[in-house]
């Protein structure tokens, strides 16, 4: 099959630009340039199927994912997070007993609640019944390194040829991310295409590990740079001089700039 999408819309630069100015009143944890590259994703299908938040918070994201795929597939968006901050690494509802009606309100006022699909579960409760292709499979939920496997595990297998998987905070203190992203993702055979954007790292699924190996380069290198950070987030103990010094310059060795929507288009199959 052809890629599905070979240029970004039109419009796409000025809309992701104002929409990632539009998402600053809904509070969250996701940058400008990440905002702007989750709507490259959400409005350049590389798939055919369904998109699939795992941890929404506010909705900032989410917000972001419904705006965009109206550009394209108008596909909606099932967000899946019970709003009540059961983990560890879940952000502070600074004393509130959910997040669900911030989150419905932020719906409201920037015009998606009706192309968000909301299941008010843990990821893993909703992962047993799931029976969805997703083109695209976001995942910013439960940063521990057995909160994000289980929601890769549970969820990646529904992957659709060529589809984009992505996870928030790898480039963070968090364990989940980078050693899930390094270990099952940039090792495994069945993805090509990959890369980082602020904290965001991201990569496609090929059915056929034939179509993924001639990124085996790219994916080498990419191993070598996350090997080095890997023991610093699993460990977690105190950065401090010469270990925080070379921390950073490991981090910095990871490219991790914004995105351009047309080279990244084509860079993935």
């Amino acid at each position: 099959m052809n890629k599905i999408t070979q240029h970004p819309p039109p419009v796409f630069l000025e809309f992701a630009e104002k929409l990632s100015q539009d998402v600053e009143d809904v509070e969250g944890f996701l940058y400008p340039h990440e905002a702007r590259l989750l709507a490259l994703f959400a409005a350049c299908p590389t798939a055919r199927g369904s998109i699939l938040e795992i941890g929404s918070f506010k909705g900032r994201s989410t917000v972001v994912l419904a705006k965009a795929a109206q550009l394209s597939d108008r596909a909606v968006i099932n967000a899946v997070d019970p709003m009540t901050a059961p983990s560890e690494t879940d952000p502070d509802l600074k004393g509130d007993n959910s997040s669900l009606s911030d989150f419905s309100e932020n719906l409201r006022r920037h015009g998606v609640e009706e192309m968000v699909r909301h299941y008010p579960m843990l990821s893993s409760e909703l992962a047993p019944d799931w029976n969805e292709t997703l083109r695209l499979l976001w995942i910013d939920g439960d940063h521990t390194y057995k909160g994000t496997k289980t929601d890769f595990e549970g969820f990646g297998r529904h992957l659709a040829d060529k589809a984009i998987i992505a996870f928030h905070d790898v480039l963070h203190e968090f364990e989940g991310g980078i050693r899930v992203f390094a270990e099952d993702i940039v090792l495994s055979p069945n993805f090509g295409a990959m890369g980082f954007c602020g904290s965001i790292a991201w990569a496609q699924f090929h059915e056929d590990p034939a179509r993924a190996a001639r990124y085996r380069p790219q994916k080498t290198a990419m191993w070598r740079k996350l090997s080095r950070l890997i023991p610093f987030h699993t460990f977690r103990s105190k950065l401090s001089g010469i270990r925080k010094h070379r921390y950073r310059l490991y981090k910095s060795l990871v490219p991790h700039g914004p995105v351009d929507p047309q080279k990244w288009l084509n860079t993935i199959d």
